[in-house]
């Protein structure tokens, strides 16, 4: 029998080494490509939307943008200075992308105060939260205190989508139909 010689080209071992490591290179640096374009990107910004329900069944609306993810801002928010004559009586509330650790005082009085007001206070258990739309009335039927707060499991009474991330922890006598007077917002600081 005759031996056969095999006449394959053979490749030098470093060759073989580069091709053996180059996938995990072009892993690594794609993976280093996908933190920097998310880490790149804007964060939604928060919204907060109020509706007064008028006699035709429209809503007219007013809105506020909040400050910025991450930037650790209180605001002061005064529906019945800032809004148009037909809004100022707001009924209804919708708040969408907000960060996590992110708190919400809604209350009756312009001093924006717990002290002889009505009043209940929200935060944010997860980034992106958001508070599809609900009657303000209705905050007060879900349970929730600081040492057990309780989530808002409503579905936004214009498109079913539910309502993500918001807990009640803490509240007062209710407020009633169109005399939320103040909303003071805290977006939480960016964690280091």
């Amino acid at each position: 029998m005759n031996q056969l010689n095999d006449r394959r080209p053979t490749l030098p071992s470093a060759l073989i080494q580069a091709m053996l490591t180059m996938p995990l290179l072009l892993s690594s640096v794609a993976a280093d490509a996908a933190d920097t374009t998310r880490s790149n990107l804007a964060d939604p910004t928060p919204l907060l939307s109020l509706y007064q329900t008028v006699d035709n069944n429209t809503e007219p609306a007013c809105g506020f943008e909040l400050p910025e993810a991450g930037s650790g801002t209180t605001v002061k928010l005064l529906p019945k200075k800032k809004c148009p004559s037909e809004a100022r009586e707001p009924h209804s509330i919708r708040i969408r992308n907000v960060p996590i650790k992110s708190t919400f005082l809604l209350t009756d009085n312009e001093r924006c105060e717990k002290l002889d007001s009505s009043w209940v206070e929200l935060d944010t258990s997860r980034a992106n939260a958001s508070l599809e739309k609900m009657g303000i009335d209705k905050i007060w039927t879900y349970a929730g205190r600081p040492e057990k707060p309780g989530y808002l499991t409503n579905s936004g009474l214009d498109n079913n989508v539910p309502s993500r991330g918001f807990r009640v922890i803490g509240k007062g006598d209710p407020i009633k139909q169109g005399d939320l007077t103040c909303i003071v917002v805290t977006i939480a600081p960016r964690s280091i």
